[in-house]
């Protein structure tokens, strides 16, 4: 089995299969991010196969000091945020507000801490409901939801790719789970989402 470094090598060689394997290997998480920040299935679709048009003709910038998952999500993340920018699209970026002094949380929508009960994504219809909310977050907060607790990504790694302070990520994920709390709530109720 080839590994993902072996791709990358052979990929700064020029090798154009390597290319295929990495877009098998990435493209439905890089078409979601964009979809959250475009809010449009075919511009995703569009910018998606861009995104590695740009990983095949950067390829030599990446050195391998982060992961290339992480690389590649700020190609796809910038790539979203200057489809926005042409196209004139306003969307609102939370600044700094209160912050979540807890740190990094492992419940989507409720903190364990609390006593209540966890939303877990099990089953197509509760996927299908928590994509609707998180489509609902301003683009940052529905990223950072994603990145977080979807693709497992830490703060840290959200931060460096964002190119957001932590403080801030945290913030982001705090009013993103309430946001999605209050909606979830306000439409379903607890045993439907459990």
């Amino acid at each position: 089995m080839v590994t993902e470094k072996q791709l990358i090598l052979r990929l700064k060689n020029g090798d154009t299969d390597a290319l295929r394997a990495l877009m098998q290997l990435y493209q439905d998480f890089v078409y979601t991010l964009v979809l959250r920040i475009v809010k449009s299935a075919s511009a995703a679709e569009e910018l998606t196969q861009d995104i590695f048009i740009k990983v095949y003709k950067k390829i030599n910038t990446f050195s391998g000091k982060a992961k290339f998952s992480t690389w590649l999500y700020t190609i796809a993340y910038r790539t979203g945020l200057n489809f926005l920018e042409k196209k004139k699209i306003v969307f609102s970026i939370s600044d700094l507000g209160p912050e979540n002094d807890e740190g990094e949380s492992t419940s989507l929508l409720f903190d364990s801490d609390t006593g209540e009960e966890d939303f877990t994504l099990e089953g197509n219809d509760l996927q299908k409901i928590l994509w609707s909310a998180i489509d609902t977050l301003p683009v940052t907060q529905g990223v950072v939801i994603t990145l977080h607790y979807l693709q497992q990504f830490s703060i840290k790694e959200i931060s460096e790719l964002l190119g957001i302070p932590i403080n801030t990520i945290k913030t982001h994920l705090f009013r993103g789970r309430n946001s999605m709390k209050s909606l979830l709530l306000k439409n379903y109720s607890r045993e439907e989402l459990l």
